[in-house]
């Protein structure tokens, strides 16, 4: 009998990260996809990101739920009942990423209603970086590994700052001009959206943590990430 409730705790286990992970997929498309419409000025690429949205939306309820059922059913303990609580918290970090994908095609879809400018091209840099680190993340948390992690957290500091010297760039332009603001505007926050996703990568990370190393770093200030971002 033990091994049997073992054996089916696992699969559900099993069941919510791999829900997870599909979360994990859907997401990382969507924001792709959005970030392609900015850049190919693809607006039927922003109308799947948006369209998407649902679908991981859709996906987290069901992880809740399912995460709900295996506490009330299995009451876990120590690890098991971090996994379970961490994972259900990569998912809500998840569906904030999709989130930002969403927003992020709604405002190319308006930059792409407007006269082309060449500027579109330097938010290339910031979505490459924001595309490392939340990969790095979801790997770490694939892996389990908690080194992995604590790494992958420390390149939110290098996102930051790309975002950061772009905004300074693209008002500086503004300021040389007198008209035609609107599409900058949407770029910035555009920038914005992904620096909130690299957040939300650093996040996983943090949870990954908390599942391996019972760790809770969300609130700690990395002393070595301010040293070498301040060199």
């Amino acid at each position: 009998m033990h091994d049997h409730i073992l054996s089916t705790f696992n699969n559900s286990l099993d069941r919510l990260r791999q829900d997870v992970l599909t979360m994990a997929s859907m997401a990382r498309k969507n924001l792709a996809s959005a970030m392609r419409g900015l850049l190919e000025r693809d607006t039927d690429l922003c109308n799947s990101a948006i369209a998407a949205d649902q679908d991981v939306n859709e996906l987290e309820k069901s992880v809740d739920k399912l995460g709900m059922q295996i506490l009330v059913k299995f009451q876990p303990t120590a690890h098991d009942l971090r996994q379970i609580m961490g994972t259900i918290r990569v998912a809500n970090n998840l569906e904030r990423i999709a989130d930002q994908a969403s927003s992020i095609a709604k405002r190319a879809r308006n930059i792409n209603n407007l006269p082309e400018f060449s500027e579109v091209k330097l938010i290339e840099p910031v979505y490459s970086l924001c595309d490392r680190n939340l990969g790095a993340s979801l790997q770490a948390f694939l892996n389990a590994n908690p080194e992995e992690a604590a790494a992958a957290r420390l390149l939110d500091k290098e996102l930051d700052a790309a975002e950061k010297a772009l905004d300074r760039e693209l008002i500086t332009v503004m300021e040389s001009q007198h008209s035609a603001l609107e599409g900058y505007i949407h770029l910035l926050f555009v920038a914005r959206f992904l620096e909130r996703v690299g957040d939300h990568a650093k996040n996983i990370c943090e949870d990954t943590i908390f599942i391996e190393r019972a760790e809770d770093i969300r609130f700690t200030k990395d002393k070595r990430a301010e040293i070498e971002a301040a060199g």
